[in-house]
């Protein structure tokens, strides 16, 4: 198999080559294994094969997607995302720029549309993937499924905060055993001999009631 790259990328490759002391033979080699491994069984995919095999994918499919390292590759700019400082004050801005050397440009200081484009273009996979949660969520744009799961979060960071506190007022009855929906939580006392000798008080007789005792004896 064999493949052509621009000069560009084939300085930056070698490089790579270099680094982990392999060839290009090698490392495509390995590439290619890793990549059959991985989609062979999707549900034992290492995290980080899943975010590469994320990244490669393309709304466009393999063989017409944009490939920086395409040799004679023909670019034109068609976006422009701009991040913009201002004198004498702090922060940073952002606009995004369409078509922005034609005489239709247009020019959008909505973030939410360029933090959608830019997570769209540069990270296609997992842009899918949020797109899918989303229409789940009823959500309407990217902004509004990260601050749903961000929310989602911090509720079960709480709920798990409070699951290692120690015993709360009103959380467990008079024996320790916590409130469960349907469960008996009041707790009986068993009468056994020892409890009931715990139990018994001395009796003290008054004088009434010897003199009642002596009438009853003598009838």
């Amino acid at each position: 198999m064999g493949t052509k790259i621009s000069p560009a990328a084939a300085e930056v490759w070698n490089a790579i080559c270099d680094s982990l002391k392999t060839d290009t033979y090698h490392m495509l080699q390995n590439f290619i294994y890793m990549t059959i491994r991985a989609a062979s069984d999707p549900h034992k995919v290492n995290p980080d094969i899943q975010k590469l095999l994320a990244m490669l994918e393309s709304d466009a499919g393999w063989q017409k997607a944009f490939n920086l390292v395409a040799p004679n590759a023909k670019l034109k700019v068609a976006q422009v995302v701009l991040i913009l400082e201002q004198e004498g004050r702090k922060g940073f801005g952002a606009v995004m720029v369409d078509k922005p050397y034609m005489d239709k440009a247009t020019m959008t200081e909505c973030v939410d549309d360029i933090l959608e484009r830019v997570v769209e273009v540069t990270m296609h996979g997992i842009y899918r993937r949020l797109r899918d949660m989303g229409g789940k969520m009823e959500c309407q744009n990217l902004s509004d499924i990260l601050l749903t799961m961000l929310d989602a979060q911090d509720f079960l960071n709480i709920e798990d905060d409070m699951k290692h506190e120690g015993p709360q007022a009103g959380n467990y009855t008079e024996d320790g055993k916590a409130y469960a929906y349907g469960k008996k939580t009041k707790s009986i006392h068993r009468q056994t001999i020892e409890r009931f000798d715990k139990l018994q008080q001395p009796i003290i007789f008054t004088d009434d009631d010897r003199a009642q005792s002596d009438e009853e004896a003598d009838r």
